[in-house]
C-alpha cells in the first residue's frame, strides 16, 4: 500500500514539472527516464518560439492563435520578426543540464539589448509601411512616433 502511494506522489510531482516548464517556457520539453527536464530546443526552434512570443505581444488580439493563410499584414510582420531575430536576436548561454532559472533555453532573447529592441521595431514598422524604408520618422509625425514605440515596448519575453 505504502508503495503505491510513492508511485502516486512520484507520477503528481513528475506531472507538475511537467506542467511548470511548460508556464514558464511556453515550449514542451523533453522528459528523459530520470524526474529532470532537458529541453530538447534547437537554434531554430528558439528563432520560430521567440517570434511567435514577439508577435503575439505585439498582436494580443489574436490570442496568439495560428496565422492564416491570407492574413497577409500579419504574416509580413511576423517574417520581419523573424529575420531579425534569425540574424542576431538570440544568445547562446549552456546553463547546465536541468536549464536556469524557470529552465531557461540554451538559446534566450535578451530583453536588455535595447538596439536589437529598436530594429525589431524598425523590422514590422516598416513591414507595415513599406514604402516608408529608408525614411526616418519626422519630429512632427507623432502618430508614427506613438506606433512605433508601441511596437517597440511590445519587444520583450518572458521566461517565468
Amino acid at each position: 500500500m505504502q508503495n503505491q502511494n510513492l508511485k502516486s506522489i512520484s507520477k503528481f510531482f513528475t506531472s507538475s514539472a511537467f506542467v511548470i516548464a511548460i508556464a514558464c517556457t511556453g515550449s514542451i520539453p523533453l522528459i528523459l527516464s530520470s524526474p529532470s527536464i532537458v529541453h530538447a530546443e534547437t537554434r531554430e526552434q528558439s528563432v520560430d518560439s521567440v517570434t511567435d512570443w514577439l508577435f503575439g505581444n505585439l498582436n494580443p488580439g489574436l490570442n496568439r492563435r495560428r496565422l492564416q493563410h491570407y492574413e497577409h499584414g500579419y504574416i509580413r510582420e511576423w517574417n520581419a520578426i523573424r529575420r531579425v531575430i534569425d540574424q542576431d536576436g538570440l544568445r547562446y548561454s549552456k546553463v547546465g543540464p536541468n536549464g536556469g532559472a524557470c529552465g531557461e533555453p540554451d538559446w534566450t532573447f535578451s530583453n536588455k539589448d535595447e538596439a536589437l529592441k529598436d530594429r525589431l521595431a524598425d523590422a514590422v514598422f516598416h513591414s507595415r509601411y513599406p514604402e516608408r524604408r529608408g525614411t526616418p520618422i519626422r519630429p512632427d509625425e507623432r502618430a508614427a512616433m506613438r506606433e512605433w514605440v508601441k511596437i517597440r515596448n511590445s519587444m520583450s519575453v518572458a521566461y517565468c
